[in-house]
This record gives C-alpha cells, structure tokens and sequence, in this order.
C-alpha cells in the first residue's frame, strides 16, 4: 500500500503542507509486559514467531518512501518477498510515511525474514496477536441506523492500552470512503480487528483505531473510532457530526471511512461482505441526505482546500495508494450503483412499519385518531447483492 510522497499527493499545492509536521509517534522501541501480545522482531536475519503471532506490522522513525520487505519460512521453504509500504492510512496529525499496514503471517509459518534498504529511516518490525482473554459483553451489538453494529465492548477494545488518547474533535459529515485493511482476516472477525485495534492505537502510537466502521467477511459490522458514547457509532451523540479518525491523510475530517476486512488486491469481498457494505452506505447515505452515485466538493475542515471527489469513495480516489485493491476495485461501481435500490428499499421499509404502527394505535384509540399515530422505523431487511456467486450470505455474529 504505497503511499507516495508528499507531492506525490499534492500537498504542497493543496494548501496541506504542514499536515504531518509532528515528531513520528510510532513506538520503535517498545516496552510491554510480559502478557501483552506483542513482540519485537530484528531486521536481516530469519527468527521464529511467537506461538501467538498473527500479523507483522512496521514502523519507520523518519518518513520514507521505500518499501520494507518480509518473507516467511514454511517446512523449510522461504515464500517470495512481499513488499510493505509506507501507508497512508493514518491520521493527519502524524507524518506520511512512518508506518505500514499490516501483513498476515500464514498458517505454519516457522520463521519470519524482514529488510529494509533504507537504513536512514530506522525500520522496526513487531509481530502482533488478536488473541484475548475472555470479554466480558462478547458479541454485544448496538442499533446503528437500524443495523446491529457490534460495539466497541463486544469485540474487546482495550483502552487500557492506550497510554495518549486521541482527543476527539467532530466535524460535519461530508462523505465516505471505503478502504480493505490490505491483509487477510484472522480465526475470527473480532481477533482481526483487534489486531487492527492493538497496532493503530498503541503500536503506532494513535490512541485508536483510524476507521469508523469495519465489516468481516461473514457481513459483521463493528464500531471502530470512539465517539464518545458505545450507543452512538460514527457521530458525535445526537448529531450528524463525525468524529475525526484517521484513514484518509489529508482528507479525515467529515470523511466517514469504512474498512472492508481483507485483502483485495486480486480477490473480491466475499458475498456477505458486500452486502452488508452496501447496506451500510445505504443508511448513511439515507440518513446524511447525500446522494450515492455523485460527485461533490469535499472540503477540507482544517485549511479549507476544496476537492471534487465521489460522494462514496474508495481511498485510491484520495490518496496515491492502491486501496481498496484491485480485485474490490473491479465491482466497486457495481456495488456503489446499487445503493440508490437499497435506499428504495429501506425508504418503503420505514414506510410501511409507519403505516402499520398507525393502523394500530387508531384501531386501539378510535376517539383520537389524529393524536394516536405512531411513527418508528423497521430495520431494512439485506437483500443479496448479486455481484459474487457460490458464496454463502451473512450468518451469526462470529465468535471472539
């Protein structure tokens, strides 16, 4: 996931030079306790993983633009190198180029080989684990625009890892864009992502994850940036305010980003995934009034540069990097076409539980009919995207 340099991304042109001026926060010499499930990993030489690693992630303590490279060892025979790039998935008060995404260490693995030929940029290498003990609110959801979203307690953040919170700031909803966190899913939904969780918001130093929402493979939506209130993801409590989280650089604030788990580079989401995204962007797209198939003027909170971008996004259409992939690339316009229909859907949904809410309060207070209506909204039901075949729909929440 490269992300190119600072001109590369039009900074310097875009009135955002100075994003990013902030020392690096990236941990490069970190100290944990014994129980915590992380582990340093030294560069240039192969060493044996901890039972418990599931992903290798990097940091960088000066911004970089080369690639850092990592193979694995399986019975006795070394894959090819894969590359990982500096990543612009990050929030903007941190330099570009100072971390990667993370990468999955396959099933079997018996050592793991990482270089980096810039020495100058001081690579370090940790190996991290989804792994937890027993969550006490496992699997707990919230309704979130009439969708169960998993909550922040459900799948187990760790706030007690965080030694600098990332102080909320909210700004008003503009759009939203959709990214694949650029790695294959762990056992488990919740495991993966608080992987993910574990390497943004103490590895790199950011006190939280940088998406709003992420979606597994088998459709579960979690909650991902805190807001504030475990009731109210995406926006500040009571408004259509989002808070500012850090998957977009330089294009964070009123961004909305959704993290499709897995990664897409030649493969698509799998069938239940895509359903669930277009569902997603259907409520938000409903609830904000935008228009899902449009171009708009995104402008930037902080220093107001303006910039015509698709009213839903993917984060190739905002940063120079290959995200969501190649693979998710391919049906995205399919995917961002049928959400008008689910939006249909959704509409006559609400419309006839209204209706049928104020067929019975009249027939149960006859004298006031006027005053008896009652109003609610059904939660639309997810119809199947037809873009993946052979695949099976969205089962139970997954287990932790």
């Amino acid at each position: 996931m490269l992300a190119g340099s600072s001109a590369a991304l039009g900074l310097t042109t875009l009135g955002l030079a100075s994003l990013g001026t902030a020392p690096a926060r990236a941990r490069t010499t970190p100290a944990l306790v014994p129980d915590e499930p992380f582990a340093a990993i030294p560069l240039g030489s192969p060493v044996t993983p901890p039972p418990a690693a599931e992903y290798v992630g990097m940091t960088f303590a000066r911004p970089t633009t080369a690639p850092a490279r990592v193979r694995f060892t399986s019975a006795g025979t070394a894959s090819r190198w894969h590359a990982m790039g500096p990543s612009s998935h990050c929030p903007d008060s941190v330099p570009l180029g100072i971390s990667t995404d993370l990468l999955r260490i396959p099933d079997g693995c018996t050592g793991i080989e990482v270089t980096h030929d810039d020495a100058a940029a001081g690579a370090s290498a940790m190996t991290i684990s989804g792994g937890v003990r027993p969550i006490a609110n496992a699997g707990n959801t919230t309704d979130f625009l009439g969708l169960p979203v998993i909550t922040r307690p459900g799948w187990g953040a760790e706030t007690n890892l965080v030694e600098s919170p990332w102080n909320r700031q909210y700004t008003a909803a503009q759009m939203i864009t959709v990214h694949h966190s650029a790695s294959a899913p762990w056992t488990t939904g919740p495991a993966t992502v608080r992987a993910i969780y574990r390497y943004h918001a103490w590895m790199l130093g950011w006190g939280d994850v940088g998406y709003h929402l992420l979606i597994d493979p088998a459709g579960a939506v979690y909650a991902g940036r805190d807001t504030g209130s475990d009731s109210s993801p995406v926006f500040q409590p009571g408004t259509t305010n989002v808070v500012t989280a850090g998957h977009s650089y330089a294009r964070n604030g009123g961004n909305i980003g959704i993290c499709v788990v897995g990664d897409y580079e030649t493969q698509r989401p799998s069938a239940a995934a895509q359903r669930s995204l277009v569902t997603v962007l259907a409520a938000l797209c409903q609830h904000l009034g935008l228009d899902p198939v449009s171009r708009l003027t995104y402008i930037e909170p902080d220093f107001g540069s303006r910039h015509t971008v698709p009213a839903i996004a993917q984060h190739r259409d905002l940063n120079d990097t290959s995200c969501p992939g190649d693979g998710f690339t391919a049906i995205f316009g399919a995917l961002r076409a049928v959400v008008p229909t689910r939006m249909a859907s959704r509409r006559a949904a609400s419309e006839d539980a209204a209706a049928t809410d104020e067929q019975a309060a009249q027939a149960l207070s006859p004298v006031e009919p006027a005053n008896a209506a009652a109003s609610g909204t059904a939660p639309a039901e997810i119809a199947p995207v037809e873009l993946a075949t052979g695949e099976a729909g969205p089962g139970a929440t997954p287990g932790a």
